[in-house]
């Protein structure tokens, strides 16, 4: 398991994705694989940053959890306002950019990205789950074909 807690401002994103990387990529998990889980990530911590604290400054906290069947969960946690992804409407992606809502498509794209995404709200705190299957990379460890020789 992996946690990592920090202040939640947009300059620290870096220090919240590259470890959660580097423990993917420890756990066997592909580069294709562990981009998939950076992207979802790094949008779930966008929002956090951006919108779950508005005058003070808070923290959010990142756990990340190998569990059975090649599953692994990320959990974003924050003490910010209440915000639950799994309610938030999907962006009406048929209507032209012009005339479309500002805003949503993170949201969305994040969805897109995971297997199953959880929201509860524990006391004071905000908990976001983001669950992904993975499968075993098939080629890993293995030499590339070479045809014809």
């Amino acid at each position: 398991m992996l946690t990592i807690i920090l202040p939640a401002r947009l300059s620290n994103l870096d220090k919240f994705v590259t470890p959660v990387s580097d423990w993917l990529r420890s756990q066997g998990l592909s580069q294709p694989q562990t981009f998939k889980i950076e992207l979802a990530l790094e949008e779930a911590l966008v929002n956090v940053c951006r919108y779950a604290y508005r005058q003070e400054e808070g923290l959010v906290e990142v756990r990340c959890q190998g569990m059975d069947d090649h599953r692994y969960m990320i959990e974003i946690i924050d003490s910010g306002i209440p915000f639950d992804v799994c309610a938030y409407p999907t962006p009406e992606l048929n209507v032209c950019v012009a005339d479309r809502k500002i805003g949503g498509l993170g949201v969305h794209l994040m969805r897109r990205m995971v297997d199953q995404i959880t929201y509860r709200r524990e006391g004071n705190q905000n908990i976001l789950g983001l669950l992904f299957r993975t499968m075993p990379d098939r080629n890993a460890g293995t030499a590339p074909c070479q045809y014809g020789a």
